[in-house]
């Protein structure tokens, strides 16, 4: 391996994994990750822009693409390419994502990797129900090996987690798989376990803290 496994790069992977792809074009390899250009742009100048150049020893530049909506970065780099296609990393489309054998050898990596996808696919939604806030974790996904991975591996610290398919069979849509974790209960372990890093995460979770008691 070029780059040593670590807690952070198994955090790099997660968001990989999550909002980034990767391919050829005339021979030159090519990484990219967006996210959304608002909500997203915090985490990319906070955490992703410093971990991923402390990582791969590289410098990025982020900006706005403001007719697609993201922020984020791309980079030209064959050695970086070629890495992630040594763990497994698919070119192109990521039908058959799961995440890398290296990755999920030991607690502290899984969980890293974990964090890195719910920070870039992942959300906080709070139901109303029966006059309070309900709090559903979630992670969604294209890949159904990966939606099984996460599920068990989230099994394996506790977290109880509810698979979801979202069936685009009759659109041009793909089929999308949804990994839920529900109930204040779980979501106090989540936050306490997976410790997300995205300040639109941390912020949701902050104000279901601060709702009065019923």
């Amino acid at each position: 391996m070029d780059f040593p496994i670590s807690e952070e790069l198994a955090e790099e992977i997660g968001w990989h994994i999550g909002d980034g792809s990767m391919n050829y074009y005339n021979n030159r390899g090519m990484y990219q990750l967006r996210g959304h250009i608002e909500e997203d742009k915090l985490h990319y100048i906070q955490r992703i822009k410093p971990l991923f150049e402390k990582v791969y020893s590289v410098k990025i530049n982020l900006r706005e693409m403001p007719s697609t909506r993201v922020f984020g970065f791309q980079i030209w780099n064959d050695k970086i390419i070629e890495f992630k296609q040594q763990l497994g990393l698919p070119l192109g489309k990521k039908l058959e994502l799961e995440i890398p054998k290296e990755f999920i050898i030991k607690k502290e990596l899984f969980l890293a990797c974990i964090r890195g996808i719910f920070d870039t696919d992942g959300g906080l939604y709070l139901e109303k129900k029966n006059n309070k806030l309900y709090p559903r974790v979630y992670i969604t996904t294209i890949s159904v090996k990966l939606a099984k991975q996460i599920s068990n591996l989230l099994s394996l610290v506790g977290l109880k987690a509810t698979n979801y398919i979202d069936n685009h069979s009759k659109g041009n849509k793909l089929d999308s798989y949804k990994i839920e974790i529900r109930g204040v209960k779980m979501l106090h372990k989540f936050f306490q376990i997976i410790d997300p890093k995205n300040p639109k995460h941390l912020a949701k979770y902050i104000f279901f803290l601060n709702q009065p008691k019923a």
